[in-house]
């Protein structure tokens, strides 16, 4: 087989390459990469430096670029529906979510909004093309008429029967459920421990949601431990695209408040009293949050911004 379509297998970690997009240097906390593939393509890499912050609707990249957020549809791949029961679908949104914080090079294709551009993510100090791993792990198929072939890493997957092109469950699926449903589970619960009744009472995002602060506010008095935030789907609320356990709990009296630090680098210092630090990224331009009790009752909220009060309105929708 040709250099070009030379294999790669990818279990590194995924680092960020220092390019700013202002005087500021920021360095994003290194991520896994795991059990992904790669057919490196016929390309150089290109583009403009950008801060890749989110997902939205689990198959597209929301960035940051000159303080400006942008949604970016990834050029050259076709995505199967999300299906949370298809190993695949997950691994696909799992990979997306393990670039967030991490800086690319956004090569445009379209200038329509939201614009579609070929992501190259840095490993280890050289540049990999998103959709090649995706496309490499059988987690997408490549489109006819894009501008970098993928072909080749479409064949491989074919070949290899991985993800979507597997006959029925194989190692790939296997390895998934172990990587990624373990870590989806929710903590074991202390029985004796009696659960407070915890309701988001605000939401605070700062600097295009570099940092957020999310108050939850005690009705009933009684522990945090077994419950968990999630960031739901726009485009499909029966799915969580991020979720947040408390792992460990903290005793709450009625009206008593507990707040959670949504930031996307942990490491850096701030001035916001916080309970608990979530590394994700809140959408400042509004989403919902669904809270879920260890009973397994949930609440879905949405957050929206309000010029009015210059701050965000939070409303349970059940």
């Amino acid at each position: 087989m040709k250099e070009r379509s030379s294999v790669k297998l990818l279990s590194i970690f995924l680092i960020s390459f220092m390019i700013s997009l202002s005087p500021m240097v920021v360095m994003a906390e290194p991520s896994t990469m795991v059990n992904t593939h790669y057919v490196s393509p016929d390309a150089t890499p290109s583009g403009f430096p950008a801060l890749i912050v989110g997902t939205v609707n689990n198959f597209d990249l929301l960035i940051l670029k000159e303080g400006l957020l942008e949604r970016v549809v990834l050029e050259g791949i076709e995505i199967p529906k999300y299906d949370w029961s298809r190993p695949h679908s997950r691994a696909l949104l799992a990979l997306l979510r393990s670039t967030i914080g991490s800086w690319a090079r956004i090569q445009k294709i379209s200038t329509e909004e939201p614009s579609s551009a070929y992501v190259w993510i840095s490993i280890e100090d050289e540049a990999y093309l998103l959709q090649s791993i995706i496309v490499s792990s059988g987690l997408a198929i490549s489109v006819a008429d894009g501008e970098i072939e993928l072909s080749y890493a479409e064949e491989y997957a074919s070949k290899e029967k991985l993800g979507i092109w597997a006959d029925e469950a194989n190692s790939l699926e296997s390895r998934i459920e172990e990587d990624y449903g373990q870590e989806d589970q929710p903590p074991v619960q202390d029985s004796s421990v009696q659960n407070a009744k915890l309701v988001i009472s605000e939401i605070k995002i700062f600097d295009n949601g570099e940092y957020a602060l999310i108050v939850l506010a005690a009705e009933e008095r009684g522990s945090s431990e077994g419950y968990s935030i999630s960031i739901v789907s726009k485009s499909d609320r029966s799915v969580d695209e991020d979720v947040f356990f408390f792992a460990s709990g903290k005793e709450a009296e009625v009206h008593e408040q507990i707040t959670i630090l949504v930031t996307l680098d942990r490491s850096r210092t701030v001035s916001y009293e916080y309970d608990f630090v979530w590394e994700s990224f809140l959408d400042p331009r509004g989403g919902y949050l669904r809270v879920r009790a260890p009973s397994g009752s949930e609440t879905l909220f949405e957050y929206e911004y309000d010029r009015r009060i210059s701050g965000f309105i939070v409303t349970p929708l059940n």
